[in-house]
Parts: C-alpha cells; sequence; structure tokens
C-alpha cells in the first residue's frame, strides 16, 4: 500500500508533460481564478462549449451555464472557494452547462484547487449527454418489463378465475336450459351465448395483454380509431371484437393496407346496406383476418357496390390472400378478407 501510494502522488514519467496531458485531456479543463474568472483553457473545453480559440479566457465560469442556473452556482461557488477540496458534481444534481449558441447539455464536473493557497482551481468538464441517454433507456427498458409482468400477472388472474367462473356459469346455466319450458329455454340459451361472447373477449384480452405492450401506432389502436372516424357516417357505433397480438405481428405496411380494407368495408355499409347493427372482428395468428357483418338489406347489384367489393379482392390477391362477400345466415352481408402474415418465400 505505501508504494503504490507513493507511485500515486510521484513525479509524471520525463516523457509526458504537464502541457501534453493538458493538450490531450479528452475533458475540458477549465484553470478558474478567485470570483470565477476563466484564465486558461484547453481545446477540448473550447470545442466542448463552442467559443473561438482565446474567448474562453476572461470569460467566468458562470457564464457557461443557463442564465436561470447561475445564481445557485454562485453560491455553491463562493462555498467551494471558502473551504476548497476536491469534489465532483454529476447530472443527478441537475448540473448544465450551455455553448456558445445556446443550447444546454448535461455535465459532470470534477473540481480541485491547485497550489498553495493560490485560489486557482482546475474543473473538469465532461459532455454526459450520452450516459443520461443511456439511463433514460434502462428506464424505460426497466418500465416496459414491469408492465409485461404486470400484463402476464393480469392476463393469468383472468384466465385462472374469471374465465373458469363464467364457464362454469355457462354449464349451470345450460342444464337448466334442459328442464325448462320453451320461453324460459330460449332466454337462457340467449344468457349463455352472452357469457361465451364475454368469454371470447375476455380472451381476447388475454392474448393481448400476455403479448409485448402495445405499441401507440399499432393495428388495434389505429383500429379503433377509423372505427371512431366512422361512426356519424354508419349511424351506429360497430361492436368490435381483436383478437390475438394486433399491435405488435403486423408490419407497418400491413397495418396500413388493413386500415384501408376496415375503411373502405364500411364505407360499402354506410352507403349500401342501411345496417343497424355492425360487427367487425380482426383477428391475427398465422394469418391477419378481417370481417365485417351487418344486418342490413343484403348484397346489391349496384356498379358502385361491386366496384367497392372489387377493390377488396385485389387487395387481398395482391397480398396471396383470400376474400369473399356473402349473405349472412341472419340476414344483411358479410365480408371476409384474409392475408398471410409471412409472405412466400419468407417462412422460415
Amino acid at each position: 500500500m505505501g508504494m503504490e501510494a507513493a507511485l500515486d502522488t510521484g513525479p509524471l514519467p520525463e516523457a509526458l508533460t504537464a502541457d501534453e496531458l493538458w493538450r490531450t485531456s479528452p475533458d475540458a479543463l477549465l484553470v478558474v481564478a478567485k470570483g470565477g474568472t476563466i484564465v486558461a483553457a484547453n481545446m477540448a473545453a473550447r470545442h466542448l462549449f463552442g467559443h473561438e480559440p482565446g474567448s474562453l479566457v476572461d470569460m467566468t465560469v458562470d457564464d457557461l451555464l443557463p442564465s436561470e442556473a447561475r445564481e445557485a452556482h454562485r453560491r455553491q461557488r463562493e462555498g467551494f472557494e471558502s473551504q476548497p477540496s476536491p469534489r465532483s458534481m454529476s447530472t443527478r444534481q441537475g448540473l448544465e452547462g450551455m455553448k456558445a449558441d445556446g443550447t444546454c447539455f448535461p455535465v459532470h464536473v470534477s473540481l480541485a484547487p491547485l497550489g498553495n493557497k493560490s485560489g486557482l482551481v482546475i474543473a473538469a468538464v465532461r459532455d454526459m449527454t450520452q450516459w443520461v441517454e443511456a439511463e433514460k433507456e434502462l428506464r424505460d427498458s426497466e418500465y416496459r418489463r414491469d408492465m409485461a409482468e404486470d400484463h402476464e400477472r393480469i392476463a393469468r388472474d383472468l384466465h385462472d378465475t374469471v374465465i373458469q367462473e363464467l364457464y362454469a356459469a355457462g354449464m349451470a346455466l345450460q342444464a337448466l336450459q334442459a328442464t325448462s319450458d320453451s320461453e324460459p329455454a330460449t332466454r337462457l340459451a340467449e344468457i349463455v351465448h352472452g357469457l361465451d361472447a364475454t368469454a371470447r373477449t375476455i380472451r381476447a384480452v388475454i392474448f393481448d395483454l400476455a403479448s409485448p405492450v402495445h405499441s401507440a401506432q399499432g393495428l388495434r389502436t389505429r383500429a379503433t380509431e377509423v372505427v371512431s372516424e366512422m361512426i356519424e357516417m354508419l349511424g351506429a357505433e360497430p361492436r368490435c371484437q381483436f383478437v390475438g397480438p394486433l399491435d405488435t405481428a403486423v408490419p407497418d405496411d400491413l397495418v396500413d393496407e388493413a386500415l384501408a380494407v376496415v375503411r373502405e368495408a364500411l364505407t360499402n355499409v354506410a352507403k349500401h346496406a342501411a345496417a343497424t347493427v355492425v360487427d367487425l372482428r380482426i383477428q391475427v395468428d398465422r394469418e391477419l383476418s378481417i370481417e365485417v357483418v351487418d344486418n342490413g338489406v343484403g348484397l346489391s347489384e349496384s356498379a358502385e357496390r361491386r366496384s367497392g367489393l372489387a377493390n377488396l379482392a385485389a387487395r387481398a390477391n395482391k397480398r396471396a390472400g383470400s376474400f369473399a362477400a356473402y349473405r349472412a345466415p341472419a340476414g344483411g352481408t358479410a365480408i371476409e378478407w384474409v392475408v398471410p402474415l409471412v409472405a412466400e418465400g419468407e417462412a422460415t
């Protein structure tokens, strides 16, 4: 330990001079007199703060800070001058520097007094922009991880409790339906159907919760926006069902295509169907499928509608998919638009 301490405080090697350290230091170095006046600055300091050669000398260190931070810094500097000792100030203290053009950036500053009561201080200043950005990315990553864990926990709880309870309730009602008269049995069948629909919706939510955190620009989010825009034209709000990882598994170009399909299909309903109920279902698994079912007047032979359906068919064909339009079992029209998520030749 004694030898190491001696080496630490020993003289510089003959081949290495203080002047060379000053010129080659990657950190900005400033020599500051009492009162904050800069008496010397190396080239790294000039580049860091964006000043012309020689212009830093005779400025004050306060000039290198944002205006709103200067008064607090002046008090800190006076405190250091009264009791000088090596110390450092980091970005966690909110310390910022300011370039000649007014741009502010986070800095780390190390201070040390020079000489014996000379009043001079050397300040080493380092730009911490990349460090701060890396810390922010780490915090964001931890937040996304925590959100994903919360989503997984909620999905597990929904599956283990709510779904099972709905299933049990449906089985009990079906058993009761078998022993009921016609009218109560019909009503019980409707309730069971409603429970099945609720279970499907919850399963869709579970699927989404188990997927990575949703993107604000994913298909689910943007499809919801399109539907909201078209409510007035349709005269009724479509009932939407989203199944699968819509916001994570659909590439951007296919998102745009799918939105165009949703918009065109709903426009067809608004113009030709005279429907009071519209169902939209978008599902993602190995394929992307879009289904729109209405309770309107059924398929018409108008040239405009045939043209709209032809456009939908052409969009599906372009992506090696399929398109069908037919009369729904309960009346009205059903259309199905299906395309693979991975183009031919891309599957692994």
